[in-house]
């Protein structure tokens, strides 16, 4: 979830420090003892002041112990204090992306948006510019719109419907029109078909176009009707899901992923498109925020109550997709806003407001 938490009861030095544990953790990958915290700290503080505060934080539920001898943790709690510390001040910390990660994000979206295959393109350089798994989630199927339609003759009364998307999704079907139809009339017919169906979505139409293309009685409309409805469902079925994943071999050899059931979880939520576009739209929609944090246990879904996920949106061509960032609980969640924040940039649009 994406509400600050009450943590007024922390002072000064108790944040220092829980910050130092969930840095020091996110460095190492291991439990944080009071000595590597003391040598991480920029200014002095006993090693038992360290380790009194840090008992004081794993009774609050902050930190924890995985075992008796072993340092501390960040339990989500303790996470939570360090991310919404980043996101209070982004106004002044977005400024400290490297060079190189605009650089690299303004290139590679200038190189190879002109493809059709610039969903994968914005992934792959979205894993690049985090480290972690991105995920690129399409418009949503019912923002989809018809681009065009196209009809090729096959002989006979036959012919090749074909239906192109403005995602460039492109869907195609044999048809039959009536016996001894015109060639000019079916050339009439497919304009007219375009002049009703080009930039509308399947549901409307389904709604608004197919019932009426030929209540005016003419060749021409009766040839339209015939192509709408015999292609009736490349014109008004949901579109497929786009999804492009990458990197997950960013996050395969990390000491979250040895554990089986929280590797089966993750390929469980990775193995259904449906669920990851409608799981990552909601995600986005409760943040109500232009990036969204969940981390652990705060997640609603639970295959990733392992992780933390970062969710965002991107506009091409229009369009309004969902981007996400996907890792293990101790990622660097500073590079993943940068990350998010450059490829925004570089698409066009505005930074975004990161609050907490």
């Amino acid at each position: 979830m994406n509400r600050r938490h009450d943590n007024r009861g922390l002072d000064q030095r108790s944040r220092e420090i829980l910050e130092a544990v969930v840095r020091l953790n996110i460095e190492t990958g291991r439990p944080v003892s009071s000595g590597l915290v003391e040598r991480g700290l920029q200014r002095s503080v006993s090693s038992a002041t360290i380790r009194s505060v840090m008992q004081r934080l794993e009774s609050a539920g902050y930190l924890q112990q995985p075992h008796t001898s072993a340092g501390r943790l960040p339990t989500d709690r303790g996470f939570r204090v360090f991310v919404d510390g980043l996101r209070s001040g982004w106004a002044l910390r977005r400024f400290e992306a490297p060079s190189e990660m605009r650089a690299l994000a303004r290139r590679d979206i200038r190189r190879t948006l002109g493809t059709q295959d610039r969903l994968k393109v914005l992934a792959a350089l979205l894993s690049r510019l985090t480290d972690n798994i991105s995920i690129v989630v399409g418009p949503s199927r019912e923002a989809v719109r018809v681009e065009r339609v196209e009809f090729y003759a096959k002989g006979g009364s036959r012919g090749l419907l074909v239906v192109i998307l403005d995602t460039t999704q492109v869907r195609t079907g044999l048809v039959d029109l009536p016996p001894g139809t015109p060639t000019h009339v079916v050339a009439e017919a497919v304009r007219l078909l375009n002049e009703r169906v080009a930039g509308r979505t399947p549901a409307e139409i389904r709604r608004e176009v197919l019932a009426a293309i030929d209540l005016v009685r003419t060749p021409v409309t009766e040839c339209a009707g015939s192509l709408a409805r015999a292609g009736g469902e490349l014109l008004t079925g949901p579109a497929a899901e786009e999804i492009e994943i990458e990197g997950m071999a960013n996050v395969l050899e990390t000491p979250e992923l040895h554990e089986p059931e929280v590797l089966r979880a993750l390929l469980r939520f990775m193995g259904s498109p449906r669920t990851i576009g409608e799981s990552l739209r909601h995600l986005q929609r409760e943040s109500r925020q232009e990036f969204g944090v969940w981390i652990g246990r705060e997640n609603p879904v639970g295959e990733l109550r392992s992780f933390s996920v970062l969710t965002g949106t991107y506009a091409l061509d229009g369009r309004v997709g969902t981007l996400a960032v996907l890792g293990p609980r101790r990622m660097s969640y500073q590079r993943a806003f940068h990350g998010l924040d450059a490829l925004r940039e570089a698409l066009g649009q505005p930074p975004a407001a990161i609050v907490s």
